[in-house]
């Protein structure tokens, strides 16, 4: 068997394929040089796909005098194909981050319009999605549970997220969620249903208010021994209950909020029991025995807004976390006195703010004011709390010497947190603004968006490309534990971030495509 040697009439002419090579190598690395200096991708991959087609056509010409032409122009293209993709396909993938659902505990059908999501503070707490139609979707450590409920339910958790009551109508359903942490997904709640409206729920302490026609009665239940009422009051106002804490209201109401107006809003039913005598006013009660506590919180003919909150950071022991009673009441010409209250004692009483017209937001045991002082057009925020009797700008004095703020994520009764100009994040106690954490920024904040709530924050922020394979619109997403500054999560991502909600205990609710993506610890 004899070998046919390679026909000299095939073999490429050396010169001009070896300055094809030259070439083919040269523009590679310009459009390399040009690439890492414009930031462009394909100039970049032109850069692999022109040295692939150089090593080629080198390759043809040493395989010329041992190869014959088909099978020297096969290996030569193979070996620039590979080296190609070699000094491509791996650049692209390096610099590509990987999809959110990849670090996602739970995934659920992307969040719309009307939808809303409630919170506690603690980790692992369970996490209430209200549905536009009604429906709801209790979100567990490790699952999802779905809860039949009509648009007229009131769906809120008891404070330590043991509980979830719904109320329909003249009656409650309290369902147990502790007790499913590990039945089955389809198993239903364990349920216990109650007649009255929920009041506020301490532990096993439920408080309900039950009407016949205009008279109505505060009983107290035991559920763990629910068919005995422990006690029960007369005199109460049928339809007349608190404000939802975290949230701003006018200071002056148009009407005054319905009895279960604040769980509606913050999907949350308080521990503490306020009662409204329309002869006397406000009053803390005891879950246990029904009896008032303390002074009275706010007279009857007063225009005050009240809720429970949880204690501001300089007054909250870390073994014993009591909640508060906060109260902004307003003046004819709408002057504030806030006030704080523990056990129905007072902890602390701002005094007169300037006349105006203000939104007042009573949260952890703070109360912020915002509007227009009469006389000015200029709108602000002032703030009341337990550091000074008066009424301050958020921060007071301390933010004073700080670096100027180009944009504000967020601002609740313990922090405000700041983009500053020297590309820092930084957390400020609202009330005398010590720096509580920083964290650093890509910029000045320009871009960035987030939220802060139920003590986390969540901050989006464009990623600065580097390489010039990053891809464009890529963004960082954090969650920060807002008391500590701990990042919980941290990420990149090339994919639409549409909505970003804040959870308690270092968590986020972040909607990509057709789904929602529970992240954090």
């Amino acid at each position: 068997m004899s070998t046919e040697a390679p026909d000299a009439h095939d073999a490429p002419d050396l010169p001009t394929a070896f300055g094809a090579a030259v070439a083919l190598g040269a523009l590679a690395g310009l459009c390399a040089l040009l690439a890492e200096h414009l930031l462009l991708g394909a100039l970049r991959l032109a850069a692999g796909v022109l040295a692939g087609a150089a090593l080629g056509v080198l390759l043809l010409v040493l395989l010329s005098v041992r190869l014959a032409p088909r099978p020297r122009r096969l290996a030569a293209a193979g070996l620039a194909v590979v080296l190609a993709l070699a000094l491509t396909v791996p650049a692209v993938l390096a610099t590509r981050p990987g999809p959110l659902e990849d670090r996602a505990t739970l995934t659920l059908e992307a969040l719309g319009e009307g939808d809303v999501v409630h919170s506690l503070p603690s980790r692992g707490s369970p996490v209430l999605v209200r549905r536009a139609d009604g429906s709801a979707e209790i979100l567990l450590e490790e699952e999802v549970r779905t809860l039949d409920a009509d648009p007229g339910d009131v769906l809120a958790l008891s404070a330590d997220g043991d509980r979830l009551l719904q109320a329909a109508g003249s009656s409650t359903t309290v369902h147990s969620l502790d007790a499913t942490a590990t039945a089955p997904p389809e198993a239903p709640f364990p349920e216990l249903e109650v007649e009255g409206s929920p009041v506020a729920l301490d532990g096993d302490l439920l408080v309900v208010q039950r009407c016949e026609g205009e008279l109505c009665r505060l009983s107290g239940i035991d559920l763990s021994a629910p068919d005995e009422v422990l006690w029960t009051l007369s005199g109460s106002s049928g339809d007349r209950g608190p404000d939802p804490a975290g949230l701003a209201v006018p200071a002056r109401a148009e009407r005054p909020p319905g009895l279960l107006d604040a769980a509606r809003a913050t999907g949350v039913l308080p521990a503490v029991p306020l009662r409204f005598d329309p002869a006397q006013g406000w009053f803390q009660i005891d879950p246990a025995t029904g009896f008032p506590l303390g002074r009275l919180l706010a007279g009857p003919e007063e225009e005050c807004r009240l809720a429970v909150t949880a204690s501001p950071p300089a007054l909250e022991d870390p073994l014993v976390q009591e909640p508060m009673v906060l109260t902004a009441c307003s003046a004819e010409d709408g002057a504030l006195r806030a006030a704080a209250h523990r056990d129905g004692e007072r902890v602390w009483e701002s005094e007169v703010s300037p006349a105006g017209t203000w939104t007042v937001r009573l949260d952890q045991g703070r109360v912020i004011a915002a509007g227009t002082e009469e006389g000015t057009s200029a709108s602000g925020e002032m703030v009341a709390s337990e550091r000074s009797g008066e009424w301050t700008p958020p921060g007071a004095d301390g933010l004073a010497p700080a670096s100027a703020a180009t944009a504000r994520l967020g601002i609740d009764g313990a922090r405000m947190i700041l983009a500053t100009e020297d590309s820092q994040l930084v957390a400020y106690d609202t009330a005398d603004g010590t720096a509580l954490w920083t964290l650093p920024l890509p910029g000045s904040g320009a871009g960035m968006r987030g939220e802060l709530r139920v003590g986390t924050a969540v901050v989006l922020d464009p990623v600065e490309r580097r390489r010039p394979l990053d891809p464009r619109g890529a963004q960082r997403l954090r969650v920060v534990d807002a008391a500590t500054g701990e990042v919980a999560v941290t990420a990149a991502t090339a994919e639409e971030v549409r909505e970003v909600r804040a959870l308690g205990g270092g968590r986020a609710l972040v909607t990509v495509g057709d789904r929602s993506l529970l992240l954090g610890p």
